[in-house]
């Protein structure tokens, strides 16, 4: 179970240029870090610049908004809906299975849901920054990055994507699923 954040960051003009001994810094990420043990700690929630006139927060496991890929994937009539992790750390995973690993739990269609449930292996404390795009003509190619604090310990996720397909029909019909560009490969079910 995760701790409240212990730790009250002021944050003083994200958007504006800040003055940083003697110098402007107008591009600066912040990160919001909680206190998890002893001299342990995981990045909570990060502030990063989103132009001139906006900042983007994202905080823990989340799409990646308006990436290149992401722009891409709703030109080829998907939307995003979420991203989560349904299942924390589990620990018990026997390391020397790693290497088996993304694999996919569950790929279904409700109505115009596109719902895929996959198995990850990354540090304990992280979360998940998440992208996805349509390579070839027939496989959508979901991308993680998990970030953090770090732990000396690795384990299984399970992450859920979420996408709205009401437009795909306009564009193409997914066949495959695939997991930052790795060989695992899943099968999309028809639209109903």
């Amino acid at each position: 179970m995760r701790r409240p954040i212990a730790i009250l960051t002021l944050l003083i003009g994200i958007s504006q240029p800040n003055l940083v001994h003697s110098q402007t810094t107008e591009f600066d990420t912040v990160f919001v870090k909680r206190t998890i043990g002893e001299n342990e700690f995981e990045i909570d929630t990060l502030y990063i610049p989103g132009g001139r006139s906006s900042t983007q927060v994202l905080a823990g496991t989340t799409f990646l908004p308006y990436s290149d890929k992401m722009v891409r994937l709703m030109n080829n009539g998907l939307s995003p809906i979420s991203l989560q992790i349904i299942q924390e750390c589990d620990n018990t995973t026997d390391p020397k299975t790693f290497k088996d690993y993304p694999k996919f739990i569950v790929v279904k269609r409700d109505s115009s849901v596109l719902t895929i449930d996959v198995s990850v292996v990354a540090n304990c404390c992280h979360n998940f920054l998440g992208e996805a795009e349509v390579i070839g003509k027939d496989t959508l190619n979901l991308v993680y990055t998990s970030y953090g604090g770090f732990c000396s310990c690795s384990c299984c996720f399970t992450l859920r994507y979420k996408f709205d397909t009401t437009m795909e029909d306009y564009y193409q019909v997914l066949k495959f699923v695939t997991i930052n560009g790795s060989k695992t490969l899943g099968q999309i079910p028809k639209k109903e």
